[in-house]
């Protein structure tokens, strides 16, 4: 399936009756950046600088000469020079729509109303607009399609029908199991099986190397952005 992990996460992310996000803005916007800046990895727009490169600091991002996605090249000037949790916090901001992950998934949204494959309906109130819900389109093959690969890939406990072309939903499988919402994308599924099956996506082998470390890294970064996230309003109450 020709689908990138922001696509596929965004789109998994979006419950199909209420056409809204199963996570807060925050948590959604967390996820979003993670599956963004993974992407961006596997492309080779940018990579993790290792021990002794001249003019870059080890595990720091660093621009490189990749592949190009418009719609996330303007996170690359904002997250070069930073380590993964950094540009993590950077791109996530505060998950609404002026932060650069609210702006990304604009796009993506926008892309997929294009495309057909969502429909932008507003609910209003005394005239005015106070929530955006997109539900599904008349183009529904895509998102059957994710959902059904998606499904498959959970249902494979043991991995061993690990395709590389799945590749990009299992990074946003393991992208939604960092933010604890893969019970939430899919809650007719058992739980403790889900949760189960996520921490193999998070830790198993993957066709791309590339894939594996970017996943790898996100999740270290996600781990570290969403425990300051719990903590620091706990602290200050």
């Amino acid at each position: 399936m020709d689908i990138t992990i922001p696509e596929a996460l965004l789109l998994l992310a979006l419950d199909d009756e209420r056409g809204t996000a199963i996570l807060d803005d925050g948590t959604l916007g967390t996820a979003l950046s993670a599956a963004a800046i993974a992407q961006l990895l596997v492309d080779g727009r940018v990579r993790i600088a290792g021990e002794g490169e001249p003019g870059a600091r080890p595990g720091r991002l660093v621009e490189a000469a990749g592949a190009s996605d418009d719609r996330l090249e303007p996170l690359v000037a904002r997250i070069a020079g930073r380590t993964p949790t950094s540009a993590l916090q950077i791109a996530a901001g505060f998950g609404g729509a002026g932060s650069p992950s609210g702006r990304v998934r604009r796009q993506l949204l926008d892309d997929f109303a294009e495309l057909g494959v969502l429909v932008r309906e507003q609910d209003r109130f005394l005239g005015m607009v106070w929530r955006d819900r997109w539900e599904r389109g008349e183009r529904r093959e895509l998102e059957d399609a994710l959902q059904a690969r998606a499904r498959a890939v959970l249902a494979d406990a043991d991995g061993a029908a690990d395709d590389p072309a799945d590749a990009p939903i299992d990074a946003a499988l393991a992208i939604l199991h960092g933010a604890d919402a893969l019970p939430k994308a899919f809650p007719d599924l058992d739980e403790a099986a889900l949760r189960a099956r996520g921490e193999a996506l998070a830790e198993g082998s993957w066709a791309s190397a590339q894939v594996r470390e970017a996943v790898a890294s996100m999740q270290a970064a996600m781990t570290a952005v969403l425990l300051t996230t719990v903590i620091m309003p706990a602290s200050s109450s």
